[in-house]
């Protein structure tokens, strides 16, 4: 529980940065990452995960950050950055889910602001604010008894 409310609050502030200033701070997905690295290393130590479970949690983001490279950063470099840390914390397939249930709302997102006339189709959106919503999203619904992982 406390690494989820620690997460939320990692990726609430991203989330800030992203809307505000469009873009995260290095030194804060430095922060976030170090931080997602020392935790998962007291997991390995306390024998609650192994290696093969930290390489798989830092995948999807690691994924994200390809993705960036190959679509010229249409998908910025930090949402790859950004989401490093939460797979540490999480498992590969809860951060994987979460990832796409970020890119589903973004999608919704931005169909209604197509819809309203307020965006064009080279609008850009922060991605920071979809997942922290999709991670809240997996939390709710695993206190609910649901979601993905354990």
């Amino acid at each position: 529980m406390a690494e989820n409310i620690i997460l939320c609050g990692y990726l609430g502030i991203c989330s800030w940065h992203d809307c505000r200033k469009k873009k995260i701070p290095v030194r804060l997905l430095r922060l976030g990452i170090g931080a997602g690295m020392l935790y998962a290393l007291l997991m390995l130590a306390a024998g609650r995960t192994g290696w093969q479970a930290l390489l798989a949690g830092a995948a999807p983001g690691a994924v994200m950050l390809l993705y960036s490279r190959l679509s010229q950063e249409k998908l910025g470099w930090a949402d790859g950055l950004m989401v490093i840390p939460a797979g540490l914390v999480q498992n590969w397939q809860k951060c994987t889910a979460e990832v796409f249930a970020a890119c589903f709302l973004a999608f919704l997102a931005a169909v209604g602001l197509l819809i309203a006339g307020k965006a064009t189709r080279n609008t850009k959106l922060p991605f920071a604010p979809f997942f922290l919503a999709a991670v809240l999203i997996m939390w709710i619904t695993e206190g609910c008894g649901g979601g993905i992982g354990g």
